[in-house]
């Protein structure tokens, strides 16, 4: 299957594959004093809930709906994930688990919510929640139609206010604004919900796939045709006395811009690129949600309709639109056309202003000129896959993933309730225990949190994001006490910095910060790094080589172990890529301070690994 262009750029924002760690130490056994709580609210401890969960790639899954239920839509969103990679594959930056929270009955769905996210222009079917590295995907299984803002009745037969739930979709959805949240700098929401929209619309079987279709906006579903109908006929039997009650309409589907953007005003292009990714316009898209709408109708007809005429421009507006203030006078020079030539000889060209854009729109709307991408294969490339291994799910489970997720929704209270409870039932699964030191951590019981963080660690949790914690706690108080001579930090207190950064790098997500802290320890540290921990530096270096303290600080100790080949492909980046003279100034003192590198036919895997990758 051939890779569509816009696609080609958009998997090109992201970062190259990772390399494979090292392996990490043993961790030695610690005996840790975990914290006490007295219980003074019975209210605090809520009653266990029963729930079921499974884990799949980069997931673990929490449901309390019904096994087939759950199945089907794990099925088919597996099946999703597998047409996406064909026309959208792009290196894989899974971070830790993200955690997918299935709500089949007792209105669950509803505590998940954001504070402040209700209005009556949105209606919530699923959520999308993140917070650092810390990501969640809600889905209410449970409702099947949503109620939102009647704008009238536009269709017959259909009832405006009340839209249907597709919940494969709307998962589809979420997860497409997880992929594009890891984009860093992140991308404008305005892009981000035009192409979740255009990719939660995609059709595929075991051998094809349909891709940017939009449906005929005079189609109407054979519910709301079947209304219409009957209300037809019975306001025809009741002849002018008029007394044949109508049909209740029947709920409208969540349709494609063509016709959900019909006879409405389109919003200016101002306060549509204002809206922020935590907006109530972005937060959920269901229904009457007009921004939603005009994002799906921008970006498909900057990226498939007219032949490709606006490719160009928009790939540079989103370029810089995600690192600058987005204003007219930006948009003008983004999207700016050739007209001919002057008399003097020079080329002249013609700018569209936000008024001209937003013409185009509307007229896209009514009349679409694209051209959909259909892939089809000669043998089975989507693959059903095998049903999940679903079990009872641990208390300790339920209230670590659902906890975590209703801190990112801002429900800290409820969520240090659901937290704790497992806890206090004599639940100590080193993850709960991680999770319940860095929420102390980041509300304000700094101590407790560092005792459950022991406790965690001692307990073989590879979290990431607890090591981390973990690892900065360790560095400050080494930092406020240094063991070593001249004020450096001792041998003991490095390794101690350093064992939890190590333990938890072979698990996702690599985080540049894991590096920088590895690096910061080094460089503060009386004793040098031997050639495996300056191998781990370099790794951090190559994959996160926009960190030029990173790579400035590994190209030194490359060049302290001989790893020269290393060093000199370090500071050659350093020179060729540093924003600021004065750190390219550094880089070429740094250059010019190494020894010439060995000529070698084969350069070492450090050498390989500091090398720039050929675009």
């Amino acid at each position: 299957m051939k890779l569509p262009a816009p696609l080609l750029f958009a998997a090109s924002l992201f970062l190259p594959a990772l390399l494979p760690a090292q392996d990490a130490p043993a961790v030695a056994d610690r005996i840790v004093e975990l914290p006490k709580f007295v219980v003074t609210d019975s209210r605090e401890l809520p009653p266990p809930e029963s729930w079921r969960y499974a884990t799949m790639p980069g997931f673990e899954v929490l449901s309390n709906a019904s096994v087939r239920g759950t199945q089907r839509l794990l099925r088919d969103f597996d099946m999703f994930r597998q047409a996406l990679g064909h026309v959208w594959p792009m290196p894989s930056r899974i971070s830790q688990p993200t955690a997918l929270i299935i709500c089949g009955k007792g209105a669950k769905f509803d505590k998940f919510i954001p504070t402040g996210k209700v209005s009556a222009e949105t209606a919530f079917a699923s959520l999308f929640l993140k917070k650092g590295t810390q990501t969640a995907i809600v889905i209410d299984l449970e409702s099947t139609t949503l109620n939102v803002l009647d704008l009238g009745n536009t269709d017959a037969g259909t009832d405006n206010s009340v839209v249907s739930v597709e919940h494969d979709k709307q998962l589809y959805r979420e997860y497409v604004r997880y992929l594009l949240s890891n984009h860093e700098p992140r991308l404008p929401a305005w892009f981000e919900e035009g192409l979740s929209q255009i990719i939660m619309r995609m059709q595929f079987d075991r051998r094809w796939i349909e891709f940017a279709k939009l449906e005929d906006p005079n189609t109407v579903s054979a519910a709301a045709a079947m209304v219409a109908q009957i209300n037809e006929l019975n306001a025809a039997a009741g002849g002018e006395e008029g007394d044949v009650t109508a049909l209740a309409g029947a709920p409208m589907d969540d349709r494609d811009f063509p016709a959900a953007l019909r006879r409405r005003a389109l919003m200016p292009l101002q306060k549509f690129f204002e809206v922020q990714h935590d907006s109530p316009e972005a937060t959920n898209t269901l229904g009457n949600n007009r921004w939603g709408k005009q994002a799906y109708a921008f970006v498909h007809m900057c990226l498939y309709g007219y032949k490709g005429k606006y490719q160009k421009q928009f790939m540079t507006f989103l370029q810089r639109s995600a690192r600058e203030p987005v204003t007219e006078q930006l948009f003008k020079e983004c999207f700016r056309f050739a007209k001919g030539k002057a008399k003097d000889g020079t080329e002249t060209f013609k700018e569209m202003s936000y008024k001209d854009m937003l013409m185009e729109i509307r007229s896209y709307c009514d009349f679409t000129v694209y051209e959909a991408k259909i892939y089809k294969a000669k043998e089975d490339v989507i693959i059903p896959p095998k049903p999940l291994e679903f079990r009872d799910a641990t208390q300790a489970e339920v209230g670590r993933i659902k906890g975590e997720a209703l801190v990112l929704a801002g429900h800290d209270k409820i969520a240090r309730a659901e937290l704790i409870a497992p806890y206090q039932r004599g639940e100590r699964d080193p993850d709960l225990l991680a999770a319940l030191g860095l929420f102390d951590r980041a509300h304000g019981d700094a101590e407790r949190g560092r005792k459950f963080l022991d406790a965690a660690f001692a307990a073989k949790t590879r979290r990431p994001d607890a090591g981390l914690e973990l690892a900065r706690i360790r560095y400050a108080d080494a930092l406020a006490k240094p063991a070593g001579g001249g004020g450096r930090l001792s041998a003991g207190q490095t390794a101690e910095i350093l064992e939890p950064l190590l333990a938890v790098r072979r698990s996702p997500p690599h985080m540049p910060a894991l590096y920088d802290l590895v690096a910061d320890t080094w460089v503060r540290s009386e004793a040098k790094p031997k050639l495996d921990e300056v191998k781990v530096m370099i790794d951090g270096a190559q994959l996160f080589p926009t960190r030029m303290k990173l790579v400035f600080i590994a190209a030194g100790f490359a060049a302290d172990v001989n790893e020269l080949q290393a060093a000199h492909a370090l500071a050659d980046h350093g020179i060729r890529y540093t924003p600021d003279p004065q750190g390219k100034k550094r880089f070429e003192e740094l250059k010019a301070s190494l020894p010439p590198a060995p000529p070698s036919a084969e350069p070492s895997p450090a050498a390989r690994q500091a090398a720039p990758r050929k675009k």
